[in-house]
């Protein structure tokens, strides 16, 4: 099951699809609890970090090049687009090896 540690305070839904608050006792002061107060806290790695940052970098990427796009269009309506079977086959070929990899 998976905690989002940023909403850490909202109610979490659990297996059943009943939400749960993550402690029933959040409301309450220390002082009324009779107990000191302990803060969880998280520390993460430096991988962890460069992950993060990697993560956010990917998201401000576009998904399609839209430069490349522009150049294909342009090179299609000028009838300068060459399409070389041998390159088609040999990416083919490769993809299937990939994909035999994997499995």
């Amino acid at each position: 099951m998976t905690i989002n540690i940023n909403d850490i305070n909202k109610p979490q839904v659990n297996s059943s699809g009943h939400s749960s608050p993550i402690n029933k006792d959040s409301n309450r002061t220390t002082a009324e609890k009779g107990t000191t107060q302990q803060n969880d806290t998280i520390v993460l790695t430096d991988s962890a970090r460069q992950i993060q940052q990697l993560e956010k970098q990917l998201g401000s990427i576009p998904v399609v090049n839209t430069e490349k796009v522009a150049e294909v269009r342009e090179n299609l309506n000028s009838g300068n687009y060459t399409i070389s079977s041998e390159r088609i086959a040999e990416k083919f070929t490769r993809y299937e090896a990939f994909l035999q990899q994997a499995s």
